[in-house]
C-alpha cells in the first residue's frame, strides 16, 4: 500500500468560494504532520502557488510533494487531478479536505449568490473530492477520507454546512466500509467539561490548526482501523 495524503483546498480551502485564512494553516500544519509520519503529500487547490511553501517543507522532512490546480466544483479538474498524483506519488491512502469558515452571516443579510457561494460550493468540492479518489484509494487497499471544517459559528452557512458534512460523513463510512474506507469529520468547538457542559473558549486559528493536525495523524494511523463515522469537536486546551 502507498502512504500518499491528497490535501483538497491547500490554499484557500475546498471551494472556489470559500475565503482564504484558517484554511491555509490547516492545511499547511497538516501535511507537516503527515509528512513526519511518512506519508508523501500532493496539495491540490484552485491556485497551485499557495501549496508551494507547505511542498518545500514537506520535501525538507524527506517525503515527496507535489502542487496541483484543481477546480474542486469541477468534475473533470477534480479527475484529472488526482489521476496527476497517481502517476507521480502512488495511489493515496488518505483524503484530508479542508473547509474554512464562511461567515459571518445570517439569513436576514444573505444574497441568493452568497448562499450558493458558502454552503453549496464547498459541499460539491468535498463530494467530488471524495468521488474522485474512491477507485484509487480502494485499488490501494483503502484508506481515509478526513473533512476538516472551521465551521463552529452558528451563522446560517456555517451551521448549514457543518450538518449536512456530519450526514456525509456517517453516510459515506457505512457505504464505503466494504473497502476499507474510513470517513471522520472534524471541526472546531469549545472544550466539554464531564458533565458534557461547553466550557471555555473557542479555538484560536493557530490552536484549531495544531490540534486538527495531531487528530489527523491520530486518525490516519493503524490505532484508528477500527474507527470510522467520527464527527470529532476539536476545541482549545
Amino acid at each position: 500500500m502507498s502512504q500518499v495524503a491528497i490535501i483538497a483546498g491547500a490554499g484557500a480551502g475546498a471551494g472556489a468560494g470559500a475565503g482564504a485564512g484558517a484554511g491555509t494553516d490547516t492545511a499547511a500544519e497538516a501535511a507537516r504532520a503527515l509528512a513526519a509520519d511518512g506519508l508523501d503529500v500532493a496539495l491540490l487547490d484552485a491556485d497551485a502557488s499557495a501549496g508551494a511553501a507547505t511542498a518545500a517543507q514537506v520535501e525538507s522532512l524527506g517525503r515527496r510533494a507535489m502542487t496541483v490546480r484543481t477546480d474542486w466544483t469541477d468534475t473533470a479538474s477534480a479527475g484529472a487531478a488526482i489521476e496527476q498524483v497517481c502517476a507521480h506519488l502512488g495511489d493515496p491512502s488518505v483524503l484530508l479536505s479542508v473547509v474554512p469558515a464562511a461567515g459571518p452571516g445570517q439569513l436576514p443579510a444573505l444574497s441568493p449568490q452568497q448562499w450558493t457561494d458558502t454552503t453549496a460550493v464547498p459541499l460539491r468540492a468535498v463530494f467530488l473530492a471524495c468521488q474522485a479518489v474512491l477507485d484509487p484509494m480502494a485499488r490501494n487497499g483503502g484508506g481515509r477520507l478526513i473533512t476538516i471544517a472551521d465551521t463552529a459559528g452558528a451563522e446560517t452557512e456555517n451551521a448549514t454546512v457543518r450538518s449536512a458534512l456530519e450526514g456525509l460523513t456517517r453516510t459515506l463510512a457505512l457505504e464505503l466500509a466494504p473497502l476499507g474506507i474510513t470517513a471522520h469529520l472534524l471541526t472546531a468547538s469549545r472544550p466539554v467539561d464531564q458533565l458534557g457542559t461547553r466550557a471555555g473558549r473557542m479555538p484560536t486559528a493557530a490552536e484549531f490548526s495544531r490540534q486538527a493536525a495531531r487528530t489527523v495523524t491520530m486518525l490516519t494511523g493503524a490505532t484508528a482501523d477500527s474507527l470510522s463515522g467520527q464527527a470529532l469537536r476539536v476545541g482549545a486546551l
